[in-house]
Formats: C-alpha cells, sequence, structure tokens
C-alpha cells in the first residue's frame, strides 16, 4: 500500500527483518503504487527485486521466501509455467546474494 513501492519498499523491509518481525515472504513484483498498480512477474516490476532480497540476507532472514500472484497468460492460463519461473527466480536469487 506504498505510492512509490519502487522507491519505499526497501526501508520497510529492512525496519521489519531487522527486528524478526517477519516469517513468511510472498516475494513478488508490481508496476504501480498505491490503489492503481498490476501485478507482474518478479523480473518486471517496479521493485529492484535483487535489492530487496540483499536486504532479507543483511537482516538476516531465515524463513520461507515464496512467489504469489503470478499473472495468467494465454500461453500459460494457470500460472503452472509463471510459478515454475517465479521459485527459479526467488532460488536463483539466494543463490547470487549468498556468493557475493
Amino acid at each position: 500500500m506504498l505510492e512509490n513501492p519502487g522507491r519505499d519498499i526497501y526501508e520497510v523491509i529492512r525496519w521489519f527483518a531487522e527486528r524478526k518481525k517477519i516469517l513468511l515472504v510472498h516475494f513478488r513484483n508490481i508496476r504501480g503504487g498505491r490503489n492503481n498498480f498490476q501485478e507482474v512477474y518478479p523480473d518486471e516490476g517496479d521493485v529492484d527485486m535483487a535489492r530487496a532480497m540483499r536486504i532479507y540476507r543483511d537482516a538476516g532472514y531465515e524463513h520461507m521466501i515464496i512467489p504469489d500472484h503470478i499473472p495468467p497468460s494465454p500461453e500459460d492460463p494457470q500460472t503452472k509455467m509463471g510459478y515454475a519461473f517465479a521459485y527459479g527466480y526467488i532460488k536463483a536469487l539466494i543463490q547470487a546474494v549468498k556468493g557475493e
């Protein structure tokens, strides 16, 4: 519900993660902001997902990170391929930020 999540979400993540107040992350991306947004694939939206993942890492977050709200497409109306992509994207980001 941020007006500009592509700018503001990082401090929100940091604040909650550093206080150990996050037990499950629905890792998704959007275009737009409060009351006017579109759910998109994790690599397409306004949020820098690698930056977000680094914040979880730096805060010592150790719980689940799962995809959420994958948009359907004509080629994938049940979003099975979209979820497979999102899980792979999350796994790749976790591996990438661990290696930095």
